[in-house]
């Protein structure tokens, strides 16, 4: 018989088990719990291998469920948006007015026939029939004064393509030859914006949508003057432009030009523009050391905050949001004339880093594209005609010059580049 304690504190039973494990002896009650300690930790082993092949598989599987619930909300807000329209169209209507006056009495009789108990057989006979007329009458009223005008939302197996995802980014051997060239006319906008089907310019007096072949597929008049900037916000389904006489939105599928009158009656002169999910970010000249963020509420843009980015001797020459919620800001030193880039989050506004962008010609155009997957951002300097790529990690890796003077440059999707010129769009493949 064994003469060793149990090892568990402050049981005096005598140990029945030697574990070889961890050379402890137990009693019978102690050595089923030290077993089931094993177990758990095989267990908990269990859970996190599952969930480390469960994050493999959902590296992408993420993105694909956040673009699900972006696009739910997206449709959720349009469908709200238009269904407050509806409900105060019918408010003005005389004839709903009159409906919605019997229903409410005829309710309100039920319940109280319910509340007292007490309702005959030809009560209940004339409610049938008081709600019977009002629904014949319904049905053969004839529609009002406006219509729905639905559009049908494609959504077909090419609509979301899943590639390959190109990790590098070489510029020079992405500008060294050209894909495809369109000849525009930029006088009077040198800035582009795109969403995942078109890419959006100006040329020659008209607002043109180009697909990714560069084929013109829609144009509209525009006469609201010098285009400043522009960027495609998510929220509202819309192109946002920055203009001499205020701020509008372009419908792609209408390709109807509204002005966004909350913008346009303030003192501001809005200079540059970016767009996240969730918020819209502005520059203004009047205020032109500082980004101003707005969020969309019940129709509306309600300004969020303001946030401070420059010195008094500073101000933001242009802004460009990408995919990982952070905001790349060109920032001008007007006493040396120096230009740096910041990187910000959008979250809290924290500076993540800054790089001098060895830029000094006060008389300039400086713009910053977004590179996707990570790889950085693209300058564009128009006086030397260069193009700086700047690493994410800020960082200027290359610089190259490019001819004809480059305006400004987008990444349309994760194969090519677009660089508009005094000329042309060009059409890169990225390398």
């Amino acid at each position: 018989m064994s003469r060793h304690p149990c090892s568990i504190t402050n049981c005096y039973r005598l140990s029945r088990v030697l574990c070889y494990c961890c050379s402890k002896n137990f009693c019978v009650e102690h050595i089923k719990d030290h077993n089931e300690e094993y177990l758990c930790e095989l267990y908990q082993l269990t859970n996190d291998i599952n969930q480390l092949s469960e994050s493999v598989r959902n590296q992408y599987r993420q993105q694909l469920d956040q673009w699900r619930h972006q696009s739910h909300q997206m449709i959720d807000f349009h469908y709200e948006k238009k269904s407050r329209e509806l409900d105060s169209l019918d408010v003005q209507d005389a004839k709903s007015n009159e409906y919605r006056q019997m229903i409410k009495s005829i309710q309100a009789k039920v319940i109280e026939s319910i509340r007292e108990q007490n309702a005959t057989q030809e009560q209940i006979q004339s409610f049938k029939e008081t709600i019977s007329k009002i629904q014949g009458e319904l049905s053969q009223r004839p529609h009002g004064d406006f219509r729905l005008n639905l559009p049908l939302l494609i959504v077909d197996n090419n609509f979301i393509q899943v590639e390959k995802a190109n990790v590098s980014f070489d510029l020079q051997s992405t500008v060294q030859s050209v894909l495809k060239t369109q000849a525009v006319s930029s006088d009077e906008c040198i800035v582009m914006a795109n969403n995942s089907r078109y890419l959006l310019v100006g040329n020659q007096g008209n607002l043109c949508l180009y697909d990714k072949n560069l084929i013109m597929v829609k144009q509209t008049p525009w006469i609201h003057g010098c285009i400043k900037d522009m960027c495609y916000s998510n929220v509202l389904a819309r192109f946002i432009l920055l203009a001499e006489n205020g701020m509008f939105t372009l419908n792609e599928q209408t390709m109807n030009i509204n002005e966004e009158k909350v913008f346009s009656k303030t003192t501001h002169s809005w200079c540059c523009c970016a767009s996240t999910n969730q918020s819209l970010f502005l520059t203004a000249r009047e205020s032109y050391r500082a980004v101003q963020e707005y969020v969309y509420v019940e129709d509306t843009y309600l300004r969020k905050q303001k946030h401070l980015c420059c010195t008094h001797n500073e101000y933001i020459e242009h802004m460009k949001c990408s995919n990982n919620d952070t905001l790349a800001l060109v920032i001008l030193n007007d006493s040396n004339n120096e230009r740096r880039l910041d990187l910000r989050s959008t979250e809290d506004f924290h500076q993540l880093w800054t790089i001098s962008l060895e830029i000094h010609e006060k008389i300039n155009i400086i713009s910053c594209c977004t590179l996707m997957n990570d790889k950085g951002w693209l300058i564009v300097n128009l006086a030397e005609n260069l193009l700086i790529h700047v690493t994410s990690h800020g960082e200027i890796k290359k610089t190259k010059s490019y001819h004809p003077s480059p305006q400004y440059a987008i990444q349309f999707d994760n194969k090519l580049l677009t660089i508009l010129t005094d000329r042309s769009i060009r059409l890169h493949e990225i390398q």
